[in-house]
């Protein structure tokens, strides 16, 4: 049975309201948001808040619909309530995005209800529409998140009524003479929710008279258990991700992911996932899975999600990146030419800028990352600043090996291989920034003229280690 305290109770335990609210509802014209109207209405005084009424009309059932629209204008006149009508046409709306029009008509009245200049957006739904929700997600396929069944409050949305059933709303209605109008759509057997309401829940009634409220109840305990699976997933995450390169890249530790319980684990790969595409549309579990198979494989291997994505794994991590990069496609080289007595200062594309000069030859050369000390007199050709290339190689005692192995064997994501800028002359590596100069290229005893080079407003990365291999002798 529903009453006023009872409406309050739900009211003040999901905490949808409070005092001084602008509240708009959505009104149908049907029995439950009738009902939802004439409560709000008998509770404004006590609650202190202001109330408007949206019908949307969906330009489907012709003179029905026009009837629905004026029944809700002509009833909210009698209860003082400021109303509004919007009119859509549902059919080309379904047509043009390729949905059905139950779905294109739900988009269309929440996007209209959002847009509303209300603190929040009160809709009719029940607790047999919350179990039809939960069995509907259920038979088409579904995770955890899905069998929450509809959630009381989310966001602006409130549902006062998400605990009454349809006998209840029908009898209180009957009880205060509230009229209502009955759509015939809701007899329509072919739409897959009506089925759900017509035929599955009165035959599972026959097992129980209470299966929908059990089912909306259990609903209730999934939706507990995954606001708490969620937040763990959320502190998950937070610990694994690497945000510092956003919105261009991602990067996701390894080894925090493996250590995760698996159900933890495929939740936080999801946010990975829908964080860097910026929605959630169109991410399936195959998405999940697929990226999560990364973790136990090896190094360089990669998978394509919607919206552009690719996911490679990266030694000790996930890195998330929008595009490729074609194979015949090259950075331009950056010329390096130096004039003793002055300073050349290049900027790079990616933001660092690159200083070099003619000085004399130091003492002792400290080891720094991001100032070297260079052989002018071995660097035949001119030098170059470009991103590497197929052939290169870089001078190590006793010979030479290539590039992208030297780069492999110091654990260099791919994608940052294919993006460090580096000092080059032809297919010679004079200096990887970050890693090492090139043998050929040391300062000796023999050394005449030395080169000081310098990265200035460097990005750190995280493989990265200074002054390896600097030679002085």
């Amino acid at each position: 049975m529903i009453t006023v305290e009872k409406i309050l109770e739900v009211i003040h335990k999901y905490h949808m309201i409070e005092k001084g609210d602008r509240v708009m509802i959505g009104v149908s014209g049907g029995a439950d948001s009738m009902c939802l109207l004439f409560l709000m209405s008998s509770l404004r005084q006590e609650l202190d808040i202001s109330i408007e009424a949206v019908h949307v009309h969906h330009g489907i059932r012709g003179k029905s619909a026009d009837r629905d629209l004026h029944f809700v204008e002509e009833e909210c006149r009698n209860l003082n309530i400021p109303f509004t009508a919007v009119r859509v046409d549902i059919p080309a709306i379904s047509k043009r995005e390729g949905l059905s029009e139950e779905e294109a008509g739900r988009i269309e009245r929440y996007r209209i209800f959002n847009e509303r200049d209300a603190d929040r957006i009160g809709i009719a739904h029940h607790l047999e529409d919350s179990a039809e929700t939960t069995l509907f997600n259920l038979f088409r396929g579904t995770g955890i998140k899905g069998l929450g069944g509809i959630r009381p409050v989310s966001g602006r949305i409130i549902r006062p009524l998400i605990t009454c059933t349809r006998a209840e709303i029908e009898e209180y209605c009957r009880e205060n003479g509230i009229r209502y109008c009955e759509d015939e759509t809701n007899s329509d057997a072919a739409i897959a929710r009506n089925r759900i309401r017509l035929n599955i829940l009165p035959e599972a009634e026959l097992i129980n008279p209470a299966a929908s409220r059990h089912v909306a109840e259990a609903s209730e305990r999934i939706r507990e258990v995954w606001d708490y699976m969620d937040s763990e997933a959320q502190r998950l995450f937070s610990e694994a991700a690497d945000l510092t390169e956003m919105p261009e890249r991602l990067k996701v530790r390894a080894d925090i992911l493996e250590n995760a319980a698996p159900v933890l684990r495929s939740m936080a790969v999801r946010k990975c996932i829908t964080l860097f595409a910026g929605r959630e549309k169109d991410i399936s579990s195959v998405h999940v899975n697929d990226t999560e198979k990364l973790l136990i494989k090896g190094s360089g291997k990669e998978v394509h999600l919607p919206y552009g994505i690719t996911v490679r794994k990266s030694f000790d991590a996930l890195t998330f990146s929008k595009g490729k990069k074609g194979k015949d496609e090259t950075c331009p080289e950056i010329p390096f030419k130096i004039e003793e007595g002055k300073e050349t200062v290049v900027t790079l594309p990616d933001g660092s800028a690159a200083a070099g000069s003619i000085t004399e030859k130091p003492e002792n050369i400290p080891i720094l990352g991001y100032t070297k000390w260079l052989d002018y007199g071995k660097i035949k050709g001119g030098a170059v600043w470009r991103t590497r290339r197929a052939g290169d190689r870089i001078s190590i005692q006793g010979g030479s090996k290539k590039l992208k192995d030297y780069l492999i064997e110091e654990k260099v994501p791919s994608e940052d291989r294919d993006s460090t800028f580096l000092l080059a002359s032809g297919q010679d590596v004079i200096w990887v920034p970050g890693l090492r100069i090139g043998h050929g290229f040391r300062v000796t005893d023999s050394t005449e003229k030395v080169l000081k080079v310098t990265i200035k407003d460097h990005k750190e990365r995280n493989w990265e280690h200074g002054g390896k291999d600097q030679c002085t002798v």
